[in-house]
């Protein structure tokens, strides 16, 4: 039987994988791989190694997909967070972002990062990290009211 501490664990990188693939196979390969290496490893299973390694993961499988010229396809999936349940066109419009600008979304509302955690993890000033958190917020809140008019 799986510890309440690990679950929460792999939920939680479950979660981030799925914001970084839009894919909810891709997502729990990419969980099972990052496991499976630092279980290998012996490296420590704590969330914020745990993220890192998958984010780097991540990245290295992005770029093996170009080497390869097999382009990601991006696809629309259901949320498997119960505390983050879009609306469809919210849904929409958080694809329609820039893959960073999403990546610190979700880092911040559904992970509860810090600006300065965030930081950390991406390699991107804590400055820049607050003005995309303000500027993605600004610019979806603006698109958010503009499809309730239409609506």
């Amino acid at each position: 039987m799986i510890s309440e501490e690990l679950n929460e664990l792999l939920n939680r990188a479950y979660r981030y994988s799925l914001s970084l693939t839009n894919n909810k196979d891709d997502a729990f390969d990419l969980v099972q791989d990052t496991y499976l290496k630092l279980c290998q490893k012996n490296k420590p299973l704590v969330i914020s190694y745990f993220i890192t390694s998958l984010r780097n993961k991540f990245i290295d499988n992005k770029r093996k997909e170009k080497t390869e010229n097999n382009y990601l396809n991006i696809r629309l999936t259901e949320s498997e967070n119960p505390r983050f349940t879009p609306e469809p066109y919210l849904e929409i419009l958080l694809l329609e972002l820039k893959k960073r600008d999403r990546e610190i979304i979700f880092l911040s509302i559904v992970e509860e990062y810090t600006a300065q955690e965030i930081s950390d993890l991406m390699n991107i000033p804590r400055g820049t990290i607050l003005s995309i958190l303000a500027r993605t917020k600004k610019k979806l809140k603006g698109k958010l009211e503009e499809k309730k008019k239409v609506i």
